[in-house]
């Protein structure tokens, strides 16, 4: 069993370490290869996640345009085309690319090469890294920006803690202290992650049979784009409390057995060795299913020119996580 993290190509270390007590080290698909931000290629040597780059060629003209699209980015802030709020954060909002960003992107990619684009689908395969390229930066900054209202959070609540006397001066510690809401990494041109994200890993030798994500905008645009045709379909949820890293992923045997078959989709996963829902649970999951709609198929349909999972083909099935620990 192999799984890998979608559509995202940045992942934090709080989250890689969930995803790794899971269900185990889950690829992590680089546009560049050598561009591969310092944190992932430490967690990969740690063996938490494992960095995979299916696609190499054009490096030199995909670095080229990126540094103009920096440099564009340097020149013209506050602008609602591309660049804008590039890596600035906002409470409440995670900066992205709105309709006009992309009509640049592939405008200016147009530029590159020659005239007459070939037909074999590079440029569409090149845009997608492009994309990818630029989705990383905002991801890592949006990471890191979290990071930073975590300890914040902590140091607040130690705060609210110490504080001395402050019932008798009417302070109310619930006032302050409040979650800090954040948006779904996802949710922004989700259609687009999935299309780009799906072009880079069809590249790869050795596709992934579990997909796994931390975005309920994803699922929910898998699953609106399936319609009616029963291809997309919830096995089970279970509310857990958060695991350790240490030996065998929790989710390990279920995966596999529907994986190899000797557990039906249908099955019982409660009595199949799915964890016991927690009394106070820190992490939610969710599993589906491809039925009759192998890996490669899946992540095939989600790379045509709509987001979606195709119906037909037959022998096997993808199975898709949904993993849920912000609670």
């Amino acid at each position: 069993m192999k799984a890998a993290y979608f559509p995202f190509t940045y992942i934090s270390e709080p989250i890689a370490r969930l995803l790794a007590a899971l269900v185990g080290p889950v690829a992590v698909y680089q546009p560049v290869k050598a561009a591969v931000p310092v944190e992932l290629g430490e967690l990969a040597t740690q063996g938490v996640i494992e960095l995979r780059t299916p696609m190499t060629n054009d490096d030199d003209r995909l670095r080229a345009a990126l540094a103009e699209f920096t440099e564009w980015a340097r020149q013209n802030p506050g602008r609602s085309t591309a660049g804008t709020d590039f890596l600035g954060v906002r409470q409440g909002t995670v900066p992205f690319f709105d309709e006009t960003t992309i009509n640049r992107i592939r405008s200016d990619i147009r530029r590159y090469g020659d005239a007459q684009q070939p037909e074999d689908g590079s440029e569409d395969r090149f845009s997608a890294r492009l994309f990818l390229t630029l989705a990383q930066e905002n991801d890592q900054a949006v990471a890191r920006l979290d990071e930073d209202l975590d300890k914040f959070k902590a140091m607040e609540k130690e705060f609210l803690e110490d504080l001395k006397d402050a019932e008798e001066a009417g302070f109310s510690r619930q006032t302050y202290g409040g979650t800090v809401w954040r948006e779904d990494p996802g949710a922004r041109l989700t259609e687009q992650r999935l299309r780009a994200w799906a072009r880079l890993a069809a590249a790869d030798e050795r596709l992934p049979d579990v997909l796994v994500t931390t975005s309920t905008a994803v699922i929910d645009t898998l699953i609106e784009n399936a319609g009616d045709a029963n291809v997309f379909a919830k096995l089970a949820d279970v509310h857990l409390d958060a695991p350790e890293v240490n030996g065998e992923p929790l989710l390990g045997r279920v995966l596999s057995g529907l994986l190899d078959g000797s557990l039906a989709l249908t099955a019982d996963l409660s009595e199949a060795g799915l964890p016991p829902a927690a009394a106070e649970p820190d992490v939610r999951v969710s599993l589906f299913a491809t039925a009759n709609l192998p890996s490669k198929s899946f992540i095939g349909g989600l790379a045509a020119s709509k987001a979606s999972p195709k119906d037909g083909g037959s022998g096997g099935h993808a199975l898709v996580v949904l993993v849920d620990g912000s609670r």
